[in-house]
């Protein structure tokens, strides 16, 4: 299968940005360009072995290319240690579907191997067909054969457009630019209502149901199921403070925009930008938004990767204080919930540092490294390394299967995992919460990125350097 040909308007918009990344760098003030400074290489290389990290994804990534991806597209997530499907449950959620096709492209997109694009085509395929052609939107749960199981309009509808701007970003492709816009668009004019918490039935006339399972609480923790819909404001009632788009929402109009350079998107993220701006939490340094918790019970994770989210940010033209806006999120997450004696970091805790459960899931571990790297390596944060050097040595140790390939689930420190019941050596599940290999893959993915030489930060400041 051929790669269609970079259209023109991609081409322009490459150019574009390579022009811009000369121009407006020089705009910066001394203080920013402190903060966006590269480490050297020598260091880089120290604490990021390329060579490791990439063999490290195609370990989690080739089982998953091998085992999950039935004839029409279908994505099996319900895989046991060796990769057998387990249990009877046969479903694809958006949330899931999405996360693992983003995966796929993203092995795609390092190895060029003909299996991971053909394996983007059928399960693109099959995200396509679950839109909900009448009202618009995607059906938030299918059986295998594409049958509905739940009809509800959800904010896990980023993981239509995420996954889509990125094919359309690596294959150059005009067909998944067009259907990652399309869903944005419906996700603009049908669901951005209640300050953009989004929660629909079919055709967006009441609350949909709560998308089960999805929590992040890990075996034995309460998830996201039973928690009530919150219905969309009435016409008639006061409109509700509009707050910034939940963390996955805001990653995917982020990809929309790198794919596509679109002038409507930008103006989607800078309006954005001002709301991150005007809801962040100054005083304890982290931005409120609906996955991330709070001060009563932080998830950790979000903590790191919207730290992440922020540095990324700027290099689309976002203001340069949103990098001093990430150190704060990284430095409360490691306050809060970093594992002093061995590494890694706890799901859950208080602004005091107190666990309501003393549990490590797999891709909080995987925010951790990501965030520490990419500060430590683009924003002068020598102090990370330590934190990234134990983390990634607890992870070796404690979440990558050597005999199998790709990781478990949890940890519980000073447990042996059997302690974890049933999905104690698990490889995937649809839900309780979903476990693929999303969040790894954009860990290795971000890592490869910034520790290639050729790498430099801001690769483009194209708007605001204040």
């Amino acid at each position: 299968m051929s790669i269609p040909k970079l259209p023109a308007r991609f081409a322009a918009f490459t150019v574009g940005l390579a022009a811009l990344a000369i121009t407006t760098t020089v705009a910066l003030s001394q203080d920013a360009m402190r903060k966006i400074t590269r480490a050297p290489e020598a260091e880089i290389n120290k604490h990021i072995d390329r060579d490791w990290f990439k063999k490290s994804m195609y370990n989690l990534l080739d089982p998953w290319l091998e085992h999950s991806i039935a004839p029409n597209g279908f994505i099996m997530e319900n895989l046991d240690r060796q990769w057998k499907p387990y249990g009877t449950q046969r479903e694809a959620t958006i949330n899931g579907q999405g996360r693992q096709l983003y995966t796929l492209v993203v092995g795609y997109e390092y190895s060029k191997d003909k299996r991971y694009l053909d394996a983007i085509t059928k399960s693109a395929d099959f995200l396509l067909k679950m839109h909900d052609d009448q009202y618009g939107g995607y059906y938030d749960r299918v059986a295998p054969d594409l049958k509905v199981i739940d009809d509800s309009k959800t904010a896990f509808s980023s993981f239509a457009i995420f996954p889509m701007a990125h094919a359309a970003r690596v294959l150059h492709s005009e067909r998944y630019a067009k259907a990652a816009m399309d869903a944005w668009h419906e996700v603009k004019t049908k669901m951005l209502h209640g300050g953009g918490r989004m929660n629909y039935n079919r055709d967006f006339s009441g609350p949909g149901r709560s998308p089960a399972g999805r929590g992040g609480a890990g075996p034995g923790g309460p998830g996201a199921a039973g928690r009530a819909a919150q219905a969309p404001p009435q016409a008639t009632a006061a409109p509700p403070q509009e707050r910034p788009l939940d963390v996955h929402m805001y990653e995917a109009i982020m990809a929309l925009y790198e794919a596509t350079g679109s002038q409507e998107i930008l103006g989607d993220l800078k309006h954005q930008w001002d709301l991150i701006d005007k809801t962040y939490n100054y005083e304890v340094g982290y931005l409120p938004e609906g996955f991330g918790g709070g001060t009563g019970n932080f998830n950790v994770g979000h903590l790191f990767e919207w730290s992440w989210l922020l540095s990324r940010s700027v290099e689309l033209g976002a203001p340069v204080k949103f990098i001093e806006l990430g150190n704060r999120e990284l430095d409360l997450g490691l306050k809060v919930g970093y594992n002093k004696p061995e590494g890694g970091i706890w799901m859950n805790a208080d602004i005091n540092g107190n666990l309501p459960r003393r549990y490590m899931i797999w891709w909080n571990q995987a925010e951790l490294l990501r965030a520490t790297a990419h500060y430590a390596t683009l924003h002068g944060r020598t102090d990370l390394w330590p934190y990234f050097d134990q983390s990634l040595a607890f992870l070796k140790k404690n979440f990558i299967d050597p005999e199998y390939g790709g990781w478990f689930e949890g940890v519980i420190p000073g447990s042996p995992r059997e302690a974890l019941g049933d999905r104690a050596y698990i490889k995937g599940a649809v839900d309780g919460p979903e476990f693929g290999a999303y969040h790894q893959t954009s860990m290795y993915h971000d890592l490869l990125r910034i520790a290639d030489p050729k790498f430099r930060y801001p690769a483009v400041i194209k708007y605001s350097a204040q």
